[in-house]
């Protein structure tokens, strides 16, 4: 058998000696670096260019039936994996959090690395739970659109397509359940699906759902597998969304809101007044929404538009009393219009109940001497 780490040195030293002043680190990652690494296990390699150079020392090879990748990962890349954003945590994420250094230039770019690896590490700390279920909240949407492809891949009636868009929300569902689970996982072999199984909080059915979607010849079995998976996956993550900490209070997020509401409310107005319907209808959807989101963040779990539905982050605002204004967009303008200025009324008075100051003044002068 292969010495994958004479293999490994010889990388490293060609490196060195052809394009010394231009790699700043080389190191390893994969199952070699966890040490679950088998007689037949890849030996992944990476290095690192210094800012400006473009070294040409790549290589991807086979020795005796290992494969060995040794390829380019810029400090950019790298650090924008060490923030596990854009659909990394489960894909990238685990080449920082795992590599081994072989060689670096300096001290310096030891501690650049190490300072990655640290950045990684307190993501997975109690402090980062509301950034990290934040996350999972916003990758949601690309559990959807893969979903979406599925359905539209059986439509077309191509096995592989359906096969690559199950495969496709599998990878969306575990990267949202690892965020939220504050978990990293590595893609790309069985121990991702292993420990996608073992997360703490994860769909009941989860392997089940899995093995359906991935194996199953029968399109119908396939996409109701794939909806239940991304549905049971949203019911999660919801529970994770209300359980988080309030995020501000009443005056620090509405000090300067009102002149902006009350102007949203007054191109509703307008448009009533100018009996513009499609015009109106957006105008008070905006207005509505707006105020809504504005105040869901006030309680737990504050909403997130392209995870949410509307009325999941419209309590606080239905709890106010203030007005529907959506639900005046189909008919007369006239009733709308009486509804915006109940919802103006309703709304200076719920400031002012909370010591938030209006910002209104009735005169330049009056204005003069705020300043």
């Amino acid at each position: 058998m292969v010495d994958v780490f004479r293999v490994a040195d010889l990388l490293v030293s060609n490196a060195v000696k052809t394009h010394a002043d231009e790699v700043d680190l080389i190191a390893y990652y994969g199952s070699y670096a966890k040490g679950t690494a088998t007689n037949r296990s890849d030996l992944d390699i990476f290095y690192t260019p210094a800012e400006g150079k473009d070294p040409s020392v790549a290589r991807t090879f086979l020795v005796e039936g290992i494969l060995f990748d040794f390829w380019p990962i810029r400090w950019e890349r790298l650090e924008a994996w060490a923030t596990g954003r854009n659909g990394a945590w489960t894909r990238f994420t685990g080449v920082v959090h795992y590599a081994k250094v072989l060689h670096a230039r300096s001290q310096e770019h030891t501690g650049r690395f190490d300072g990655l690896k640290k950045q990684i590490l307190s993501l997975l700390e109690p402090e980062a739970r509301v950034p990290m279920v934040r996350r999972a909240l916003e990758e949601f949407k690309s559990a959807l659109a893969h979903l979406g492809n599925l359905r539209l891949a059986i439509a077309g009636g191509d096995l592989a397509d359906v096969r690559h868009a199950g495969w496709m929300v599998i990878l969306a569902v575990g990267e949202c359940l690892a965020l939220a689970n504050q978990t990293l996982l590595d893609q790309g072999n069985r121990s991702f699906l292993d420990q996608l199984l073992l997360l703490p909080v994860r769909p009941a059915e989860l392997q089940q759902l899995i093995v359906s979607i991935s194996t199953s010849a029968d399109p119908t079995r396939v996409v109701a597998a794939a909806e239940s998976l991304v549905l049971s996956t949203r019911s999660i993550l919801r529970q994770f969304q209300v359980s988080l900490p309030s995020q501000q209070t009443v005056g620090a997020r509405f000090r300067e809101a009102y002149p902006e509401i009350n102007a949203g409310l007054g191109k509703v107005l307008s448009a009533c007044e100018r009996e513009q319907p499609l015009a109106a209808s957006l105008a008070a959807w905006f207005s509505q929404f707006d105020l809504s989101l504005m105040l869901s963040e006030l309680r737990n779990g504050s909403g997130q538009p392209q995870f949410n539905l509307y009325s999941e982050f419209a309590t606080y605002y239905r709890e106010i009393g203030l007005p529907e204004l959506m639900r005046f967009t189909g008919g007369d303008l006239t009733e709308l219009a009486k509804q915006v200025r109940l919802f103006d009324e309703r709304i200076r008075q719920w400031l002012i109940e909370h010591s938030v100051n209006l910002r209104e003044f009735a005169t330049l002068e009056d204005f003069e001497r705020s300043l």
